[in-house]
């Protein structure tokens, strides 16, 4: 039999020919690839003059996810043209549909949210700048956004920037995307007058729609520009108000009396939280109270009905006092669900405790534990040892539905330690806790001056979120804050200027500047020991 050869050249033109046409894809094989994608090269060059092109053309350092450039890819300043992506294997031009105007510095960003076969993201936006004049435009400003309660800089929000003149309807000129610390930068402005706001921009059309999008000016409304001239915007706080009621997602039952819910936010409950049982006409019929929510997950509480909830009969619930982190109340929800004979197979344990941080002189100690006590043994096996001494009983403790509480006998006597030992079944042996007790002689105090000693009513606030300590006063010059437990503290400080109680963070039109603002986040309180706080408005 005779073998018909193919010429090696044939073979060879026949791969190249059907790797030219394949879908571009990456090679399998090898160590996951988790670098994102980078511009390598450009044509023509950032910082090229006298361009008179159609097509910017952007070579990648490896195969892209197509799909993610649309939403990367802006064209600044808005000149009103068109413009189609061509793809090539590893580069992409865009091509515009008419001549760019004369002496024009276009920018071209691609931001983060370009992404590669393997969804990596750009590591950093990279910027593109031509010119159509014989100079490319040199102007920068610069700012930082930071969250009004958190005290950090925020990332991924939008700052519009309009030269004038111009219309709030209109497309700003250029859009800028705060960095991990909150930073923003515009580069290449012309010299000029320029406006900058902060938007809300949920559906990224650099438009701000007054209706439905919060927005907020900085302590400037305008600010000039000379040619190749840098300045700053400042720090801008933004109240980053949620108003988005949490809603009730699901109902499922482990149990015939045990209740999951799910919700769309984390929630807290109130010294009013009802649940409330209901037929399918919305008719009481029993009642439900909450065991706890997870503490990784506060979106999810368990609940325990008084009642069993019989199978193949339907239920409505009914809550009532449940909010989130904002205080928004929960929203109106109508789910029904379906009882169950399942006998409940939860193991009992201990999920947390109350102030974990420590307990002033009166306080109770409460141990949450997963399912209701139904039995002495949690209180028999409870030891308490204070100082040196052990006490194998503990007639200051007593049982309220999942929670242990452990009070003091009048008050948890000052320089004497205490060891908790909290009997956990499901490893069959005791937890130890260790109280911290915060006696006066353990105290700290903060003085707080202001910088312009003759600010009048600055409005200040103490807080530390977890013991649950809150302090507000109103001063001038400086105020001391005094038997504070040794924590470290979030101070929020702002001039009220219109004196109505409340910060008020500006106007954009009928321009109000927002009122003078302070925030750090970590103040620490040492035992007895006076700290000192400086509050400095920019």
């Amino acid at each position: 039999m005779i073998e018909k050869l193919i010429p090696i050249g044939i073979i060879c033109g026949l791969a190249f020919l059907f790797s030219s046409c394949a879908t571009p894809s990456m090679p399998t094989g090898g160590p996951r690839d988790e670098e994102g994608p980078e511009i390598t090269e450009t044509e023509p060059e950032t910082g090229t003059t006298n361009f008179s092109d159609r097509e910017i053309i952007l070579h990648f350092s490896e195969f892209i996810e197509r799909s993610s450039l649309p939403q990367a890819l802006t064209v600044e300043p808005d000149i009103g043209i068109q413009y189609n992506i061509d793809w090539g294997r590893k580069s992409v031009k865009i091509v515009f549909n008419k001549d760019i105007p004369d002496s024009t510095t276009l920018i071209l960003t691609v931001g983060t949210e370009l992404s590669d076969l393997h969804s990596n993201e750009m590591g950093a936006s990279q910027k593109i700048a031509v010119s159509t004049g014989p100079e490319i435009d040199e102007g920068k400003l610069y700012g930082r956004i930071i969250g009004a309660n958190s005290g950090e800089g925020i990332e991924g929000e939008r700052v519009l920037l309009y030269r004038e003149p111009f219309e709030y309807q209109d497309k700003a000129d250029y859009i800028a995307s705060t960095d991990t610390s909150g930073v923003f930068q515009f580069e290449y402005l012309a010299e000029g007058t320029y406006q900058a706001i902060w938007v809300d921009d949920r559906n990224r059309n650099k438009i701000w729609e007054e209706e439905q999008e919060r927005a907020q000016p900085f302590n400037q409304e305008f600010i000039e520009l000379e040619q190749a001239e840098e300045d700053t915007l400042g720090v801008l706080f933004v109240a980053a108000e949620d108003t988005t009621r949490p809603v009730l997602q699901g109902v499922g039952l482990f149990s015939s009396q045990r209740l999951r819910m799910r919700f769309s936010k984390g929630i807290e409950l109130t010294d009013s939280t009802t649940i409330s049982i209901t037929d399918t006409l919305e008719n009481h019929i029993g009642k439900a109270y909450p065991l706890y929510n997870l503490p990784d997950k506060p979106y999810v509480l368990f609940a325990q009905s008084e009642d069993k909830l019989q199978e193949e009969q339907t239920y409505g619930i009914d809550l009532g006092g449940i909010v989130d982190m904002q205080a928004n109340p929960l929203a109106d929800a109508k789910l029904q669900f379906t009882g169950s004979s399942q006998e409940d197979t939860t193991q009992q344990r201990i999920i947390t405790r109350n102030n974990i941080s420590g307990y002033f002189p009166k306080d109770t100690i409460k141990v949450v534990y997963a399912n209701p006590i139904s039995s002495d043994d949690i209180i028999d096996s409870l030891k308490v040892v204070e100082g040196t001494e052990l006490y194998e009983e503990c007639p200051n403790a007593s049982i309220y539905r999942n929670i242990l509480q452990i009070f003091p006998e009048n008050s948890w006597k000052e320089g004497v330690s205490y060891e908790l030992r909290i009997w956990d079944p499901i490893i069959e042996d005791h937890r130890k806790i260790d109280p911290t007790i915060w006696h006066d002689s353990e105290m700290g105090s903060l003085v707080v001056t202001a910088e312009d000693t003759t600010a009048e009513n600055i409005q200040l606030q103490l807080i530390n979120e977890e013991a649950g300590i809150f302090r507000d006063t109103v001063f001038t010059g400086s105020v001391e804050f005094k038997n504070l437990p040794p924590l470290s503290y979030k101070v929020k400080a702002f001039r009220d200027l219109n004196n109505d109680g409340e910060w008020n963070f500006g106007k954009i039109k009928a321009y109000e500047k927002p009122e003078p603002y302070f925030i750090q986040k970590e103040v620490p309180i040492k035992q007895d020991m006076a700290a000192d706080l400086t509050i400095v408005f920019p």
